[in-house]
């Protein structure tokens, strides 16, 4: 078989080589080479092991050839563990355990198309199915994932009795239910056995239940019904009833379904996410993504209406531009995008130009914060008070609890120049930003919908538009600018946002963290005060359609320049008002304000 894979790749290479060359006298060839997945055996329906995943990426990884093509035939891929290369990887915003079960690990690799041609991997197990890890240049196109049996269980009530405070449920197709001697119900899977608290409720339709958040379901006093169905006393809820679904779930999140980390020029084209046990795309410290035709929704085909245990999209310390376009991102359990860096908390002034500073939130360490040269800049934490006199770059950064970045949480920092007295941790809590590593944002042309949380969330200083996107029914804010160096240490400051000719249907369906309004510019401020400074700058909204059952349309807190202008109203009567500002507009601590209400409008 070795033999007949380097005769198609070097037949391959010498056809494209060819075919490249014409044109232009002098031009060196450029050399392609093929590597079909099937010819290491994996295949749809073919039994394959990770020798031979491991194979395959290895001839890539050796090829000298100037781009490299895999190619995957189109069907259904069934993986499991025994599939899997094993990888120790922290990875922001997930929960770090390692090691990691990885699919398709590329590593160290330029210059690589993943061509899936509708391939289709059937995750069995708590697997990732593809991590892209230091490499650049990489293209993905035509996947889909999906898992065989999420630990998210969703469960369809057949009858709903108030008086008895009891539900009778009948689990999805492919769960395994497995009732204890004491009455409480477990969900297993390949790898996992799980009793879920709580859950999100979908109505018949899909969309998610009016006002109903995290909602709490006992499954510890449950009665098995003999015909597929169960009784659990204990949970009833004042909006539950009969043809509903809810999505029982964990608060476990061990693997995205993509993660990209220290990379550059990455793009997905045509990818779908059905579930991932955590976001759907995890991207840390790369510079460059794109994201077209991404799409995080549910497998409708296996009647479910949740897809990821966490955000569709999330983007944490990477740098250039990230763009999200013509994307559909529906069902999750967290947010369509969020694009933050992390703030180090300082802990430790050591001389004029050394601190020991560290990670703080337990799901976000261990991977790369910065490297020497690149510009910081302080910030006092419970006022989220910018220190702009504090600009300094990194001479070096090196791990104190760890032997090397992997796994460390404190690391000691040298600065170019000497800091200010006022960078001292024993005056003021102080948290240290790497401006180097934020990036500017477009998202433009995708559908959001369904979801929990919240739409769109960016806090970055770089460019950020968010054009002609559909944020409709989602259970929170549609978009969201926070900044937040308190609890998860997410940065940062924005001072220059476009929010414009969107169209938002009936967000704010249930209360959720920071969802002041339907669009909500709310960072986590403990202590602001008349003379704190203005943490966001220049933002504008203009030409958005908000079709509203409810008033809140913007919430903004400490903003210096802010533009409200030529928006439209269209007032809904799908669900009753609910919220607590009962205004269009709502400020706190802003100046420098430009806002009309909207065509529409009245009070």
């Amino acid at each position: 078989m070795k033999g007949q894979v380097m005769l198609k790749q070097w037949m391959t290479m010498a056809a494209v080589a060819a075919l490249t060359s014409v044109g232009f006298a002098g031009r060196e060839k450029v050399k392609t080479a093929l590597f079909e997945a099937a010819d290491y055996g994996i295949a749809p329906g073919k039994t394959f092991v990770a020798a031979d995943v491991e194979r395959l990426l290895a001839d890539v990884k050796a090829s000298k050839a100037d781009r490299k093509r895999i190619v995957f035939q189109p069907g259904v891929y069934d993986i499991g563990t025994e599939q899997c290369q094993t990888r120790t990887w922290f990875i922001s915003n997930h929960d770090q355990v390692n090691p990691r079960k990885v699919f398709l690990p590329l590593e160290d690799q330029q210059n690589v198309a993943v061509a899936g041609k509708g391939a289709f991997f059937n995750l069995r197990g708590r697997i990732l199915p593809m991590g892209i890890w230091n490499s650049k240049n990489v293209r993905v196109k035509d996947v889909t994932v999906d898992y065989e049996t999420p630990i998210i269980t969703q469960v369809t009530f057949t009858a709903v009795d108030p008086a008895a405070q009891s539900v009778t449920f009948k689990p999805i197709a492919g769960s395994y239910p497995e009732l204890d001697a004491s009455g409480r119900l477990y969900f297993k899977g390949y790898d996992f056995r799980k009793s879920s608290g709580g859950g999100i409720l979908f109505e018949a339709d899909g969309r998610i239940a009016y006002k109903t958040s995290d909602i709490g379901f006992n499954l510890g006093k449950v009665t098995d019904n003999g015909d597929g169905s169960f009784t659990a006393a204990q949970c009833a809820h004042p909006a539950f009833k009969a043809g509903q679904h809810l999505a029982l779930r964990v608060w476990e999140r061990p693997a995205p379904g993509f993660v990209i980390s220290d990379s550059e020029d990455v793009t997905l084209k045509n990818v779908t996410v059905h579930y991932a046990d955590g976001m759907g795309l995890l991207c840390q410290s790369t510079k460059d993504i794109t994201l077209d035709t991404f799409k995080v929704v549910p497998n409708k085909a296996k009647g479910r209406f949740f897809s990821t245990q966490a955000d569709a999209t999330h983007f944490s310390g990477c740098w250039g531009e990230i763009v999200s376009k013509d994307g559909v991102y529906q069902g999750m359990m967290d947010d369509a995008i969020n694009v933050h860096g992390t703030y180090l908390r300082v802990q430790k002034r050591i001389d004029d130009k050394t601190l020991e500073c560290a990670y703080m939130h337990p799901q976000a360490y261990g991977f790369s914060w910065g490297t020497p040269g690149e510009k910081v800049i302080f910030i006092k934490s419970r006022e989220m008070a910018m220190m702009y006199d504090t600009e300094n770059s990194l001479d070096s950064i090196t791990p104190v609890d760890q032997p090397t970045i992997d796994g460390a949480k404190l690391f000691r920092l040298t600065f170019k120049n000497a800091l200010p007295e006022t960078v001292d941790p024993t005056q003021v809590a102080l948290g240290i930003e790497n401006l180097s590593r934020t990036p500017s944002v477009v998202f433009d042309g995708n559908i959001v919908m369904d979801n929990r949380a919240r739409g769109a969330l960016f806090s970055t200083p770089q460019k950020v538009v968010c054009t002609n996107n559909i944020f409709d029914h989602i259970s929170g804010s549609g978009i969201l600018l926070c900044g937040d160096c308190n609890g998860w240490y997410e940065t940062g400051a924005c001072t220059d946002v476009l929010i414009a000719e969107n169209t938002f249907v009936n967000t704010l369906t249930s209360p959720f963290q920071f969802t002041e309004a339907v669009i909500s510019i709310c960072p986590e401020i403990p202590e602001i005060k008349e003379d704190s400074p203005y943490l966001h700058r220049n933002i504008t909204i203009k030409d958005n359609v908000f079709a509203a059952f409810d008033k809140p349309l913007v919430f903004a807190k400490s903003v210096d320049g802010l533009v409200i202008k030529d928006n439209t109203f269209v007032k809904t009567d799908t669900y009753a008002p609910y919220h607590w500002h009962q205004q269009w507009l709502t400020l706190r601590h802003c100046k420098n304000v430009d806002a009309e209400a909207p065509r529409g409008w009245k009070e």
